[in-house]
């Protein structure tokens, strides 16, 4: 029996033919573990059954952890966490209002801290042999909070909502290349894609994709009508101020250790968050930043976590708006970017250097490119061939939507720019200010959140037309690098492939992207069972408290 029956045999369906070539490539050392399984689960092949083949020694976070039977069950979680509207789930923007949701509602796919798919509401998936028809098979016990089943018609009213021609999610770039839904059954449906798409089973858990009730339409407000499939119920909501939810006891898999949990709006300064922890008015914070490191490992009653991420600041440049049409412009502000000094002093030296094509080391695509040195002589050259010999003023449009850190970049910015004779102006504003011009500024720094894929950050904010693409980038030759790195199965052969995407994004200098930021987050000793992803998603129905 080949590795690959073996799988089959405990899966219950004949596996994708790439995972035959998977395994060999495991054994003979090309590909480590880690790739392997993140690219079996991809391919339908679940974890347990992987682990048969490779061995448990790496099974992801979700599969490892395990604290046992919690020794209490009960109790109220307060948690420190903005209160954003929710009105529309595949409408929010920030990933904040998606934790709230995940509590009560749920998505199709879970994606763990190691960046590994699992079944969640689909229980297992499986593609065609050239990636570009998914099939996908759906849990039959699940019951929504009104007594509904869970089906198909769910889904098909979900992603077609998605994909809707004046559909204003993030969804619709996303799930683009969706040219028809095909149900099969109550429980099995088909998505067929215009291009193949190894990604789709890890893009169905963004945090714009939870499921709502077949009934949900445009204009209705989920708050008001909580219907929902998980653990907790929604029983109070105010922006700005609480969100409360409580066990539900008739929920479809095992019950949440918790008997409620309270989501409280303390505003935006974090120390602020910090001292409640220390009070014991909260038990979890969202987020700790680089500038309360020193006093969240102070807190006697509580503990820090950290964890890799993929969360970064980008400091683009409008490629339609002058003066940065000319590349020669953008290049000259790249080539002065010192993001090494960025990294060390603005974010600590807490995070990854970057490379300005906004791939991750941590991204299973990535591909190392050689890393450019800064060259100010270079620069002045590039501004005197685009007719700014005696420099340049611009300005910058900081809104501090992460903390201080992101104004320290830019005025790190600032100083190795006037080294060129490029005299950038610092505007920094409110963020509330900032949100409703991110996307039309000449020049302005963004954060990005957490994406498990590079190519995910790369549909939204690069493609010619995506829904974030925030300077307005638009190059054929790279959507097309894109499209073919995202049809390839081969962990290496993928990589290579993103050598060109990379490369060409690079090229065009339409980011100072300084580094990839740690993440980091303070809960109180007493709760147990709360994990740090790096996507700041947090499912509480495991989480308890001890005494």
């Amino acid at each position: 029996m080949s590795d690959s029956n073996v799988l089959a045999t405990l899966d219950g369906n004949a596996p994708h033919p790439a995972v035959d070539a998977l395994c060999n490539q495991v054994q003979r050392g090309e590909i480590n573990r880690r790739q392997f399984l993140r690219t079996a689960a991809l391919l339908g092949i679940t974890v347990a059954s992987a682990s048969s083949f490779i061995g448990s020694a790496l099974l992801g976070n979700d599969a490892q952890a395990s604290d046992g039977t919690p020794a209490r069950q009960g109790g109220s979680l307060r948690f420190a966490c903005a209160i954003q509207e929710i009105q529309d789930p595949m409408l929010i923007t920030w990933i904040e209002a998606s934790n709230l949701l995940r509590n009560s509602l749920e998505y199709l796919t879970w994606v763990d801290a190691d960046n590994i798919t699992h079944p969640y509401l689909a229980e297992s998936w499986s593609p065609s042999d050239d990636l570009t028809t998914w099939t996908f098979n759906l849990r039959q016990d699940v019951k929504w909070s009104n007594g509904d089943g869970f089906n198909v018609d769910d889904v098909q009213h979900n992603i077609q909502r998605w994909i809707a021609a004046d559909s204003k999610s993030v969804n619709r770039t996303a799930f683009q290349d969706i040219k028809a839904f095909e149900k099969v059954s109550d429980y099995q449906f088909r998505l067929h894609l215009k291009r193949p798409i190894l990604a789709i089973p890890e893009m169905l858990n963004a945090f714009t994709c939870a499921i709502v009730h077949r009934s949900f339409k445009a204009g209705d407000d989920w708050a008001r009508n909580p219907l929902a499939t998980g653990p907790f119920k929604l029983v109070s909501f105010a922006v700005n101020k609480q969100a409360t939810f409580a066990k539900r006891a008739d929920y479809w898999d095992k019950p949440a250790n918790l008997d409620e949990l309270r989501y409280i709006d303390m505003g935006t300064d974090v120390s602020t968050h910090l001292a409640a922890l220390q009070a014991g008015q909260v038990d979890v914070l969202y987020r700790v930043t680089v500038a309360e490191l020193d006093l969240a490992k102070r807190l006697p009653g509580a503990q820090l976590l950290s964890c890799k991420s993929a969360q970064t600041v980008v400091m683009r440049m409008a490629c339609d708006q002058q003066p940065f049409t000319d590349v020669r412009v953008r290049k000259a502000v790249v080539l002065c970017a010192d993001n090494a000094q960025m990294l060390k002093v603005a974010y600590r030296g807490m995070g990854t250097l970057g490379e300005d094509h906004h791939v991750a080391p941590s991204h299973p695509e990535y591909f190392p490119l050689p890393k450019r040195e800064r060259d100010v002589a270079a620069a002045k050259k590039l501004l005197a061939e685009a007719g700014f010999a005696n420099g340049l003023d611009i300005d910058l449009i900081v809104g501090n939507t992460q903390g201080r850190y992101e104004q320290d970049c830019a005025q790190i910015l600032q100083q190795n720019c006037l080294e060129a004779g490029i005299r950038i102006n610092l505007k920094v504003v409110p963020a509330a200010q900032y949100w409703p011009i991110w996307d039309k500024a000449a020049f302005s720094l963004t954060y990005w959140a957490h994406r498990p894929l590079g190519v995910m950050s790369l549909e939204l904010a690069y493609r010619g037309g995506g829904a974030w693409n925030e300077s307005h980038y638009s190059d054929p030759a790279f959507d097309a690098a894109l499209d073919k790195a995202m049809g390839i199965i081969d962990p290496k052969q993928r990589a290579v492939a993103m050598q060109n995407v990379e490369q060409i994004l690079q090229d065009a200098c339409v980011i100072v992207q300084p580094f990839w930021g740690d993440k980091f987050t303070a809960v109180s000793k007493k709760v147990q069972g709360f994990q740090v992803h790096p996507s700041d998603f947090y499912p509480m129905g495991n989480v308890w408290l001890s005494a």
